[in-house]
């Protein structure tokens, strides 16, 4: 495998970290974005300051995640949080 080739991001669906309808929307967000832009996990983990592995989480619905993460990774996505009535 070159470089390149392992530098392309995969269209891969895994199973989600929780049951929560909310945060696996979310993450099913954050992750359709980074590869929408061609990045991968470990580029845009290193750019928001956060983990791959939690970057990973946050990408699969996973809960224990601190919100400033999650907030960090949609900035460096270029994307801003809203929220919505419930």
């Amino acid at each position: 495998m070159t470089r390149s080739d392992s530098a392309t991001p995969r269209h891969k669906s895994g199973k989600p970290a929780s049951d929560n309808p909310v945060l696996q929307s979310l993450g099913e967000q954050l992750a359709d974005r980074r590869r929408e832009l061609g990045r991968l996990q470990q580029d845009v983990a290193d750019a928001a300051g956060v983990s791959r592995s939690t970057l990973h989480t946050i990408e699969h619905g996973g809960t224990g995640v601190r919100w400033e993460k999650v907030f960090a990774v949609a900035a460096e996505l270029g994307l801003r949080p809203s929220f919505q009535e419930a």
